[in-house]
This record gives structure tokens, sequence and C-alpha cells, in this order.
């Protein structure tokens, strides 16, 4: 029996039937006889390991299959050699969102990737990250991609329909899910007759997810199949189809809830609203939402935001030939304020406005806790912010920085604001963080955004970033955060240093 057989058989009958292996020779053997005195089973599986080894060390190498093809000569110029740094370090700490950036900036300033790095980019897992730096792999990167399958382009290109339906078909959730979402990007009719077949098959929880992708693409095709959904027996499908149908404002559905708000409220000149519900609905209503309130609801309540939140902001003031603040100021005067309110504040996912959104937040921030909780205010307040364009979220979040708005919080407002944030954001942020001094729900606002400063802060602002600066003693258990903050904001300003268009 030859030594490997004798560790097969040492592995396959166990130490306890055949406690010793016997004569061995080779190198297996110098480490069982090495080895006295230890226990059985760790020498036989030493031993093997050293075997193995000796014998991938020994093995010949294969012959290298040589190619006819070269990489072609890069035509852009590779990056500076500081951002070549950054970049090693951020590939070895895996910082997606910094990375990101930085394919971003070479790209703009037409440099490549060095070669040495190549493929370790090419080897990244997040696609986003890959999909960034395909602009910048040069000639030489992208012949390098095209020698290894796992290096493909990570850019979605348009799927092939056979593939795609037979993930529609037979995927996951998730995947089909997904795939809905790119059919109805690319061909809005396909993603409708694929959920309109499957449709009675399909569970509650994924009706009503499958339903949500038809959000892209929106069209009045789309009626027929959300219609089926208003009339869902589960409460998420039917939530989903009523919010798809008020953006269609041609449809049965808006025009209904249309005609019902505008019979429920009466606006007298100059500036009077009242509201005059009915006692009940018909069946019909009911099915539309204007149903049973949930619990801790009141039934008028309930009804009046189901209705407003239904019908485009615009079309009240076209109605009452009032302005927003005309219309809030009008509401604050009823005993449905909060009510009226969050309806059309709901309804600002219909279509934006700027007015609405000033005259809603000024209102809640105006209001008593006993009128309106604080917690729910908070939360009107960003379902509001959030709907505004991004330089009007930043405008607010300065305020609220300046302690001149006092809704929604800092600590809700900051998220909400896109990066990169405006150069007086920043500053004042900034400014900010160095004024703290001892632990507060400001102070936790602004040091919980660090991370996120971090990558929105404009290039103005970096080198202000940068300074040093330490935190009070209070403030010490932020210390980690800060100093990774710093790190992130000075790679960033290398790379904005470095890389100019």
């Amino acid at each position: 029996m030859n030594e490997l057989d004798t560790l097969t058989r040492l592995a396959t009958l166990g130490t306890a039937r055949s406690p010793e292996p016997g004569e061995t020779a080779g190198v297996e053997g110098q480490v069982l006889r090495a080895l006295e005195g230890v226990p059985a089973e760790k020498r036989v599986l030493l031993a093997a390991g050293v075997r193995a080894v000796a014998r991938a060390a020994g093995r010949k190498l294969p012959v290298l299959d040589t190619r006819g093809d070269v990489a072609p000569p890069d035509t852009l110029e590779v990056c500076p050699p500081r951002v070549s740094a950054v970049l090693m370090e951020l590939l070895v700490s895996n910082d997606g969102d910094v990375l990101r950036e930085a394919f971003e900036r070479m790209a703009r300033a037409r440099r490549r990737l060095p070669p040495e790095l190549l493929p370790r980019v090419l080897g990244l897992k997040d696609r986003a990250v890959r999909a960034a730096a395909e602009p910048v792999l040069g000639e030489r990167g992208q012949w390098l991609a095209r020698q290894n399958p796992e290096w493909g382009p990570a850019t979605a290109l348009a799927p092939d329909p056979a593939e795609a339906e037979r993930v529609w078909s037979e995927g996951g959730p998730e995947e089909r899910r997904a795939a809905l979402t790119q059919a109805r990007s690319l061909d809005p009719a396909r993603g409708r007759a694929w959920l309109q077949t499957t449709w009675a098959q399909e569970k509650a929880e994924h009706r009503a997810r499958f339903l949500a992708c038809l959000d892209a693409g929106l069209s009045p095709e789309d009626e027929a199949l959300l219609e089926l959904g208003r009339k869902d027996r589960a409460a998420a499908v039917r939530e989903v189809a009523r919010y798809l149908l008020a953006r269609l404002p041609e449809s049965a559905f808006a025009r209904r809830m249309a005609e019902r708000a505008r019979a429920v409220l009466v606006w007298e000149k100059p500036a009077t609203l009242r509201v005059q519900l009915p006692g009940k609905w018909d069946a019909e209503a009911e099915r539309d939402g204007l149903d049973k309130p949930p619990a801790g609801i009141g039934q008028s309540e309930h009804w009046l935001i189901r209705l407003l939140e239904s019908v485009p902001l615009r079309a009240w003031e076209g109605w009452f030939e009032a302005t927003p603040e005309q219309l809030v100021a009008a509401a604050a005067r009823t005993d449905h304020g909060v009510a009226l309110t969050e309806g059309w504040g709901l309804a600002l996912r219909l279509g934006t406005s700027s007015p609405w959104g000033s005259a809603l937040l000024a209102f809640w921030s105006r209001c008593e806790s006993k009128v309106l909780d604080a917690e729910r205010a908070q939360m009107l307040a960003v379902s509001v912010l959030e709907q505004l364009p991004p330089d009007e979220r930043a405008t607010r979040t300065l305020r609220i920085l300046a302690r001149a708005e006092s809704l929604p919080s800092l600590d809700r407002a900051l998220p909400l604001v896109p990066a990169p944030w405006p150069a007086k954001l920043g500053y004042a942020w900034l400014q900010a963080i160095r004024e703290l001094y001892d632990p507060s729900t400001r102070a936790t606002a602004l040091l919980g955004a660090l991370r996120q400063a971090s990558m929105a802060l404009p290039p103005e602002c970096l080198a202000n970033a940068t300074d040093p600066y330490e935190l009070p003693h209070p403030l010490y258990r932020w210390s980690q955060e800060m100093h990774r903050f710093q790190q992130t904001v000075s790679l960033r300003r290398i790379l904005y240093e470095e890389l100019k268009p």
C-alpha cells in the first residue's frame, strides 16, 4: 500500500481503529516522525497538509497559451501619483462612495487608471462602482477585461427579451420585480402584459410590489390593470392602485375623487372654507378608499385625507381662485385644519409645489401640541420636504440650522438634502460643528451627519473641513467618527486638487 493509501486509510477508518500509520516515506513520513507524541489525529492532518503543499510546489507549470492579440496603446494620460495613492487606499478600505466619485472625477479630467490597479478595479463586486470605473480603464483595461469572463462590463445593457421573460417567469420575487421594472422602463406595454397574465396567481404581497412597478412609464393604458388593484382584496394592493390612479388625472377614479372633494369643500369669498361631509358614502366610494378609518383616526379626518390626497393641488387654486397661503390659512380656521393640510401635503406626490410646501410647513410649525402632536408634525414635515426640489430642501435646512425654522428637526432635514450641498449649507454646518461644546439634541443631529457630510460637502468647503479640529471632551465619543470624516474629506480634497477638467 503506497503513502497516499496509508493516509487515506487512516482518514477513512479513523485513528481509533488504525492508530498507527506505520512506516511512511516522503515528506509526510518526516512530519509523522517529527511529531511523535502529538495526538494521532493532528499528526495525520498535518502530514496530509504538508504533502499537499509539497506536491503543489513540485508540480510542473502548465504551458501558457500564447495569444496573438495584445493590448492597444492607451490614449488617455494616466492619473497623477497622488491620485493613484488615494485610489489604492480606497480599494483597500473598500470605500465605494469615494471610489465612485474618484472615477467620475477622473473621467471628467480624461485620465485613466494606472496599470497596476486594473486587476483590483476589474475585480470589484459593486456594480455601481465598476460601472463608474469603465470610462477610466483605458484601452489596456478594456482589453484586460475581455480576457476574464468575470471582468465583463458592469453597465446595464438592454437585456435579451427572451432572457428577461424567463426571469419574469422563473425568477424569485426580487428578480421578477427587477425584471418588471426594467421592462416598464424599456417597453411599458410589455411589462403591463406580463403582470396581467400572472395577476390572478400572484400572492398579495407580490401583487402590491409588482403593481408599484407601473409607476415607471405610467399611462392611461394602465388604468384597466390598476382597476383590478383598486378592487383587490388586499389593502396594500388597493393603496398602490389608488395612488397610481390618482396620478392619472383622466382616470375614472381621479375624476370621482375630484368631484367628491369639490362637493365637500366649499369656498366662500373672500377667504372662508367650509367642510360639508355626507353621513355615509355609497359602495363605490368605499371601494375608492372612503371606508372605515384605521384605529386612532376619526371618520371625518380619514375621509378628508383620502379625498384631498387624490386631487392635484393646482385644482384647488383654479376652483377657488386662491393662493396656497390663503387656502391653508382658511383651513386653519376650521375644525379640520390638520386633516385638510395633511391631505394637501400627501397630494404633493401628484405634483410638487413650493408655495404649497412653504404654506403647509408654516402652518404645522404654528400648531400647538394639543392640536398636532410633535411626532406627527415631524412626519408631516418630512413628507413635504422630501417632495420639494433639492435646492429648496437645502435652503430650508439652512434655515433650520440657523434656528429660523423648526420643522422638520435638523436630524431629519439633513438626510433629505442630496449631495453636493450648496456651499452656504456646507460652511454653516462646519461652523456649527466647531461651536459644539456639550452633548445635546443639536450636537447629535450635527455629528450624526458626519458620514453624509464627508461626501456632501462641495469642493469649496474641503479645505475648511480638513483644518485640524479636536472635539471637546464631553463629545469625545464622536472622535472616531470625526477622524473618519476628516480622512474622507482629505482624500476628496486631493482628488479635486489633482483632477481638474
